[in-house]
């Protein structure tokens, strides 16, 4: 496992880390007993991950409670990071609709801190929401203050809100985007990484595989017309790299480790087959910039 810098904390974090929104099952598809996410938990660490991010809304806090009871006990270091938003709803992301979801996932996680909370879906919130009195950052300034979240952090699908976001405060260290950058899209490379970095914010890709279509799930969308915009250019991509060493999902990761500007790939992984998948990549082995160049050219 590769490690990278986590941006203005200084934190060292495995750049493939552990996305909480599948391991514990989901109510579609059928929830896995605790047991099968305490597993998922152990190969993680056993592999080298450090970091876990989770929110009320997965699976409206079984995801935070089955991580919890994973990481009690758990003696070597590790980063833990949560979500305010959505849970309980309704959320109007007043100050205390934030510290209550917020004090019921520390009782999900049995603990007492976090090392970062992050708002979930900033679009959600709005700029009143987050900035407004007595609203969501007041509310996270103040947990933070008194010792019970080390950091704060934005997700969310909005790129321009989300870096005019970064760069009215300096309160936030991190900042997740999902569906923005991958093979497919690059969106986000151009319209919030430039601000990411100038302000020294740690960059998360989550969804690296444009939500499984460029892995597990190609067939179902392709047959759902899901995400049917971007099925030539994925047809261009697929031609484009038929050659090279790797298949599409090992290559699609290492197109994004490739580059220095992010700090992390949160992996969805639902079982420790899609984690040991996820997690060979972090080899240090990246892409040519001859080849980043070409796939980038391919136009939408």
């Amino acid at each position: 496992m590769q490690y990278r810098r986590f941006g203005k904390t200084n934190w060292q974090i495995s750049e493939i880390s552990l996305g909480g929104s599948w391991f514990y099952g989901r109510p579609e598809y059928g929830l896995l007993p605790v047991a099968h996410g305490v597993g998922m938990v152990e190969r993680a660490l056993e592999l080298g991950i450090n970091y876990f991010d989770t929110a009320p809304l997965y699976g409206q806090g079984r995801s935070e409670k089955v991580l919890g009871h994973a990481l009690k006990g758990v003696t070597e270091p590790y980063y833990l990071a949560t979500k305010v938003g959505y849970f309980p709803s309704p959320y109007d992301y007043t100050r205390d609709t934030v510290w209550r979801g917020f004090e019921a996932s520390l009782q999900r996680l049995q603990r007492d801190s976090v090392d970062l909370v992050q708002i979930h879906e900033a679009e959600q919130a709005g700029w009143d929401g987050i900035f407004g009195k007595g609203r969501t950052l007041e509310a996270l300034l103040e947990m933070q203050e008194q010792g019970i979240v080390k950091h704060i952090g934005l997700t969310g699908s909005d790129l321009e809100l989300m870096r005019d976001v970064l760069k009215e405060s300096d309160a936030f260290v991190s900042v997740i985007t999902f569906l923005k950058y991958d093979l497919l899209v690059q969106t986000a490379k151009e319209v919030l990484i430039p601000t990411a970095t100038e302000r020294d914010v740690a960059v998360i890709l989550a969804s690296p595989l444009h939500f499984g279509l460029l892995g597990s799930k190609r067939e179902a969308w392709m047959q759902s017309g899901r995400f049917a915009d971007l099925y030539p250019k994925l047809e261009k991509v697929e031609a484009l790299l038929e050659d090279e060493p790797g298949d599409i999902p090992d290559l699609g990761l290492r197109y994004l480790l490739s580059d220095p500007q992010v700090s992390m790939i949160l992996t969805g992984a639902a079982n420790t087959t899609e984690l040991e998948t996820s997690t060979a990549v972090s080899d240090g082995r990246h892409l040519s910039p001859e080849l980043i160049a070409r796939i980038n050219a391919i136009p939408s």
